[in-house]
């Protein structure tokens, strides 16, 4: 580009001063060649056809490595001294930083509203749990224990602790830190009903107060699963000694020790229904579900489909409900009318005599088809009068004849209770005062002897 101006004007100077005019040079550097593809820089030596970081629409011929573009328009080769500063396009550079800082910034604050999220829903967890909780309770509240003193006592749930699972979740054995040992019952995940059920049974255990109920101690209702804290009994369940016992090196239990035990699960249950207020159908009687302490004495244990019979309903016969419970121990009538009552548990505890006369399960398919239900084997055993024939040999064996005619009497007893009509069954409370007179009688023997 050319100007006309005064060269070396000192404008301080008058104008009749001034030097003459002259023409002035300025050199602009062109732009590289435009091009579309790499054939288009041939006529350029040391170029190659590059993104114009300009402007992104376009490529330009652009010198290589080791030159660079003078005012000529020529690729001229770098020499030691001349300024030859290699231009990179930095346009990819930045897209990629800027794109990676805008994911990063999403990332968190995904992170972060679903962390809100979380914790808004656990809160609206515990609230509606502790609504369920305090839903018609008119006994004592149950301890709120914190999930993190939970966690530390079961070691986090660790797989060594765990006691056993059933259909409701697990069970964790727990040392709190004044070292009292306890038994930790959550849901399993996933499991809403696992979860109601855990629930209700706080409602139901925060009602009692019996010594052959299992003793609550408290609840958790913070973590994603409600938990379940109650007294740790030590010596399993009745269903592992009449039925495990061989696995486990453990003693068979004598004809008085069981009858303890049914009179101890009897009395319990009579409390539920007698004495409670108001009263409980437990709605899951069996074996598995009465615990043995370190003396062998009873508990009545897990009420998850335990139902507290309302004032409003306490004047009519029965409760319409769907029916649940466990196989083999289910009240036939219940279950084909939907109508529970007291004796629906009269029904399934008497299934748990028959277990501890004969040691046999209530279902076992490992007996002929026609056998398998216990209760119906033991009907046709019992028609033909040939009750002696199936029970237990570890407590018929030298029994003395005082000892076999009460073995007789739990059995007429258990199938009082297994009659098929309801009305025809006993009361629990009569059950246990019936038991108690046994026992008195055989320990009366015992002490002769």
């Amino acid at each position: 580009m050319a100007y006309q101006s005064f060269v070396g004007l000192d404008s301080s100077l008058p104008i009749e001063k001034w030097p003459q005019p002259g023409l002035e040079l300025m050199w602009q550097i062109p732009d590289p060649p435009i091009c579309k593809k790499e054939v288009d820089c041939d006529v350029l030596k040391y170029s190659r056809c590059l993104i114009d970081p300009k402007n992104v629409g376009k490529k330009r011929c652009f010198c290589k490595s080791g030159h660079y573009w003078d005012a000529q328009g020529y690729c001229q080769k770098c020499r030691h001294g001349t300024a030859c500063k290699i231009r990179r396009n930095k346009a990819p550079l930045i897209a990629v930083a800027v794109i990676s800082v805008l994911l990063m910034l999403l990332g968190g604050f995904l992170v972060h509203r679903r962390y809100l999220i979380k914790r808004r829903t656990i809160r609206l967890l515990v609230k509606e749990r502790e609504e369920i909780l305090s839903a018609n309770t008119s006994g004592k509240s149950a301890k709120v224990f914190s999930g993190k003193e939970i966690k530390k006592s079961t070691n986090n749930f660790a797989k060594e602790n765990l006691l056993g699972t059933g259909g409701f979740g697990e069970v964790f054995k727990g040392t709190l830190d004044d070292g009292t040992i306890v038994a930790v019952k959550r849901a399993k995940p996933g499991n809403a009903k696992g979860t109601l059920q855990v629930l209700n049974e706080v409602r139901i255990l925060c009602q009692v107060n019996h010594r052959g109920l299992v003793r609550l101690l408290g609840c958790c209702v913070e973590l994603e699963l409600p938990l379940l804290i109650y007294e740790y009994v030590p010596n399993g369940t009745l269903f592992e000694h009449l039925h495990v016992f061989r696995l486990r090196e453990r003693p068979p239990l004598t004809w008085l020790r069981r009858l303890v035990i049914a009179q101890q699960t009897a009395d319990g249950l009579a409390y539920l229904h007698s004495s409670a207020v108001p009263p409980i159908y437990h709605r899951d009687v069996k074996s598995s579900n009465i615990l043995l302490d370190d003396k062998l004495d009873a508990k009545v244990s897990d009420f998850g489909l335990s139902r507290l019979v309302e004032l409003s309903e306490s004047e009519n016969t029965h409760i319409n409900t769907s029916a649940q419970g466990t196989l083999g121990y289910l009240d036939p009538e219940y279950y084909l009318n939907l109508q529970l009552t007291d004796r629906s548990d009269v029904y399934s505890f008497g299934v748990v005599l028959l277990e501890l006369l004969t040691s046999k399960k209530a279902i076992d398919f490992n007996r002929d088809e026609e056998n398998v239900n216990l209760v119906v084997y033991m009907k046709r055993i019992m028609d033909g009068e040939k009750l002696m024939d199936v029970i237990d040999p570890f407590i018929k064996d030298g029994a003395s004849k005082v000892e076999l005619e009460t073995i007789k009497a739990v059995g007429n007893l258990a199938s009082a209770c297994l009659d098929e009509r309801r009305q025809n069954r006993p009361s629990m409370k009569e059950v246990s005062d019936e038991l108690e007179y046994v026992i008195g009688i055989v320990s009366g023997q015992a002490s002769k002897s």
